[in-house]
């Protein structure tokens, strides 16, 4: 009997490529099918990229939504910063 296969590693979720290839196929579909001098493809490509930084930090900035969760995430996580262990104390149990 042979070992099941394991399933292919996923790579990371990154929202901002997937927003840039959002933006990137939309801006060519409509550059390159209008009329007129075209930018290069890499330049569109930049300019994806640099939309979709912006409106990611946009929403964070302005959607209540995403502040909210935002502000929620921050608040369940445990700051270890401010976490103090007393070894003393535990040695002597």
């Amino acid at each position: 009997m042979s070992a099941p296969d394991k399933p292919a590693a996923q790579p990371p979720h990154d929202p901002i490529e997937e927003l840039a290839r959002t933006l990137y196929v939309t801006l060519c579909g409509r550059i390159y099918s209008a009329g007129g001098e075209k930018p290069q493809p890499k330049a569109v490509a930049q300019l994806s990229f640099k939309l979709a930084e912006t409106f990611i930090a946009a929403n964070l900035e302005f959607n209540p939504t995403a502040v909210a969760a935002r502000e929620a995430r921050n608040r369940a996580s445990v700051k270890l910063d401010s976490v103090q262990i007393d070894f003393e104390a535990a040695g002597k149990g």
